[in-house]
């Protein structure tokens, strides 16, 4: 599992589309010097839990060395993923009153979002949301210049990330609108 997710998240294999199956062997496991770190967490946690803490610790780890991986980080996104309504409706209060010009690109400078994802004032999550309601990675896509290195990295790992979120859109979509309607 963790040699799939660390493919996947690395943009060389589809997690989804091949069940979480690699060709990695069980000899290749018993060569690696980390596999105390695969079985503290496989007796840690079980199947499903195991796959959210991998999950959680890639987001947070983005190079994948497992002994870089905590409980905290598992923990904590487990939290976030309790709340990611409320954290959603609280990251994008800010932002309702003015909320065109926070997807416009302008004089090849990043978006606000993206500015804010960066500055961790927005979660990977509501940007994921965002985009799922408004589309706005095809247009950075095109308006960010071909020498940005933070833009394609953030969408690598929405589109990595994404396939393990459940997201209700239309419940997401109803709360934007109604936050809207607030602030006007």
């Amino acid at each position: 599992m963790y040699c799939a997710l660390k493919a996947h998240f690395k943009g060389e294999h589809d997690y989804h589309r091949f069940s979480g199956k690699t060709k990695v062997s069980r000899d290749s496991f018993w060569k690696r010097k980390d596999r105390i770190f695969f079985v503290k967490t496989a007796t840690r946690y079980d199947d499903k839990e195991v796959l959210n803490y991998f999950v959680s610790n890639f987001i947070k780890e983005r190079d994948g060395y497992i002994a870089n991986f905590s409980t905290e980080n598992y923990e904590e996104w487990m939290q976030r993923k309790k709340m990611f309504y409320e954290l959603f409706s609280q990251e994008m209060q800010p932002f309702v009153k003015n909320f065109e010009p926070l997807f416009e690109c302008k004089n090849d400078q990043h978006p606000t979002l993206l500015k804010e994802y960066l500055g961790k004032r927005v979660s990977i999550e509501t940007m994921i949301i965002l985009d799922e309601l408004v589309g706005f990675s095809k247009k950075w896509d095109k308006d960010l210049v071909w020498d940005d290195f933070v833009w394609p990295d953030v969408k690598k790992l929405m589109i990595n990330y994404k396939g393990f979120l459940t997201i209700n859109t239309e419940r997401y979509r109803m709360k934007l609108l109604k936050l809207i309607e607030e602030s006007s």
